[in-house]
Order: structure tokens, then C-alpha cells, then sequence
């Protein structure tokens, strides 16, 4: 293995974090704005971004799955 096919895992996981932590307040948002009554289109846009959010999630996860651990 040579030093151009090493990940370093750290940004790696803090984007992941981030990642998670800005699904997290984007669910909340589609929720409170179906509970507030707000338009369709509004709430269909969160449900959107926190879709686009968990798949973002899911490559990263594959991504650092994909990659040998270190011990």
C-alpha cells in the first residue's frame, strides 16, 4: 500500500458528523413545518434535503467501510 492509497480517517469522520448532526435539525424542520400547516412544497423541499443529507451520509460510511483500518 503506498502513501497515496491512505485516507486519513479524521475529516473523514468529522463530515460524517457534521453530516448526521445537519439531518438530524433538517427532520425537525420538515417536521415542525408539517406540524405549523406550512405549504406542501415547503415541507416536500426538508423531506428532500434530508434525503439528500442520508445519502450523502451512506457514501461517506461506504467510503470509510471500503477503506483498511488501522490498528
Amino acid at each position: 500500500m503506498t502513501n497515496e492509497s491512505i485516507i486519513n480517517f479524521a475529516p473523514l469522520r468529522s463530515q460524517l458528523t457534521a453530516i448526521d448532526r445537519s439531518t438530524e435539525r433538517a427532520f425537525e424542520r420538515a417536521f415542525d413545518l408539517q406540524q405549523a400547516g406550512a405549504p406542501a412544497e415547503r415541507v416536500e423541499a426538508a423531506i428532500a434535503e434530508v434525503s439528500r443529507l442520508q445519502e450523502s451520509a451512506r457514501r461517506l460510511r461506504a467510503q470509510l467501510g471500503e477503506q483498511p483500518v488501522l490498528h
